[in-house]
């Protein structure tokens, strides 16, 4: 079970929301209903009740939250602790991508303030191509995010892969129709930019004579890229866990199109000359966000590879 889990359990009990919860924590009330039923099938038991107007805690629950509140109690305990004798200390930049920024950034720095308090963090936000350059010019420490080239100075991990999917603004297309390039291109695309590789790959996927007949515009910023899509602007193709609180609400459709879309393989990098130990303790962080937000999603919007630890 899974400390995350727990405080989860305790919030929702707490604020009686799983709206106001997911807000509270960072995350969306889907993947908080994920999570709280994750451990009411490990435990066999039933922690809340709900209805369309509230949420309720049962008497289970009451007796699993008295526990639980002791064991983060604990655990938090023990991680000051450990904190004030050892543990990862100095500056670390790091570097993300947006869809990253997105999903992961907030539970990584969550967890790397509440364990290892002494670990000051900075973040930039960009492309890949330039986190690279930065990585390579030593102005980021370590970077997570698309790689498109091989570079024996580097040391990478994989991180994930995440499934992508077109998605249009709900009713540009009859709900469910088996879509192709043809249908896409009636629409503006929205590209990532050129020299990117899914700016490479949208290329690639319509062809020549496909570009030849559509608009596109380009987008460096995933926010930018939602919002346009969701104004009408034109569709676009996306992480769906990247669009998960517009899917619900109904303002954006993933659609039905073959072929399908690559999937998008991201990666931690880090100089492979670095000796610092802050590097592998980020990246671990990073991997164990990862399968936390795995746990919530199904197997073809986010796929894990073997960790190296």
């Amino acid at each position: 079970m899974n400390i995350r889990f727990i405080e989860t359990v305790i919030c929702l009990a707490q604020l009686r929301s799983f709206r106001a919860t997911a807000e509270q924590m960072g995350m969306t009330p889907a993947a908080i209903s994920s999570r709280i039923l994750a451990i009411e099938n490990e435990l066999g038991i039933r922690l809340f009740e709900r209805d369309s107007k509230e949420v309720r805690i049962t008497p289970d629950g009451e007796e699993f939250l008295s526990g639980a509140l002791k064991i983060v109690e604990d655990y938090r305990s023990l991680v000051q602790t450990l904190a004030k004798t050892g543990g990862p200390q100095g500056r670390i930049s790091l570097g993300v991508v947006p869809t990253v920024a997105a999903n992961l950034l907030p539970r990584i720095i969550g967890k790397l303030k509440t364990d290892y308090p002494r670990l000051i963090v900075s973040v930039v936000t960009d492309n890949a191509r330039r986190l690279l350059e930065m990585l390579d010019s030593s102005e980021l420490d370590i970077i997570l995010c698309v790689r498109n080239d091989a570079n024996s100075g580097r040391r990478e991990i994989p991180l994930w892969t995440l499934g992508m999917h077109w998605v249009a603004q709900t009713g540009v297309f009859p709900g469910g129709a088996k879509l192709g390039i043809q249908d896409l291109i009636s629409q503006p695309i929205i590209s990532y930019e050129k020299n990117t590789l899914n700016g490479q790959r949208i290329h690639d996927y319509l062809g020549d004579a496909a570009r030849e007949e559509c608009v596109i515009h380009y987008s460096n910023s995933l926010a930018t890229t939602i919002n346009l899509i969701e104004a009408g602007v034109g569709i676009s193709v996306l992480p769906l866990i990247a669009v998960q609180e517009q899917l619900r609400e109904g303002t954006l459709a993933a659609l039905n199109v073959r072929p399908r879309f690559p999937s998008t393989d991201y990666h931690i990098l880090w100089s492979q000359g670095s000796t610092s130990r802050i590097h592998k303790t980020v990246a671990e962080v990073a991997c164990n966000a990862a399968k936390e937000i795995a746990s919530e999603y199904s197997h073809d919007l986010v796929i894990l590879p073997e960790y190296p630890f």
